[in-house]
């Protein structure tokens, strides 16, 4: 199967794709887009589809940089994979940030801390 684009990366929005070979979805880029709800929505509505045939999801998300607009909707998603882990559903999600990003660090742990939900925060390596 080929990889599923759900979102282009562009300069203002992460890259959001799901690559059924490996079983990853992944959210890459900044995150600063004017409307972070077209960005987000398609995502959300992709991650339902996908529960109502699958059990377990590997998610990987690194991003550069995210607005406190994308950050609320980032959270949502969270939320919502917290609830799927609720019914039994298996969830593998890392957060990985550039060495010297204490900014992005600190708001994975803020995530981690905040949805419930298992996040493995790990530094990126070259």
């Amino acid at each position: 199967m080929e990889k599923v684009i759900i979102q282009e990366q562009t300069k203002n929005c992460p890259g959001m794709d799901y690559d059924p070979s490996v079983g990853i979805l992944r959210v890459e880029g900044r995150s600063i887009p004017e409307n972070p709800e077209s960005i987000f929505k398609p995502l959300k509505n992709w991650i339902i589809n996908y529960f109502k045939s699958s059990d377990d999801l590997k998610i990987i998300i690194i991003l550069e940089y995210i607005n406190s607009g994308s950050s609320k909707h980032l959270l949502e998603i969270l939320k919502l994979l917290k609830s799927y882990s609720k019914e039994g559903k298996t969830i593998n999600l890392k957060w990985l940030y550039e060495e010297d990003d204490e900014a992005i660090l600190e708001l994975g742990e803020h995530f981690r801390d905040t949805s419930g939900l298992s996040i493995e925060i790990e530094m990126l390596l070259d």
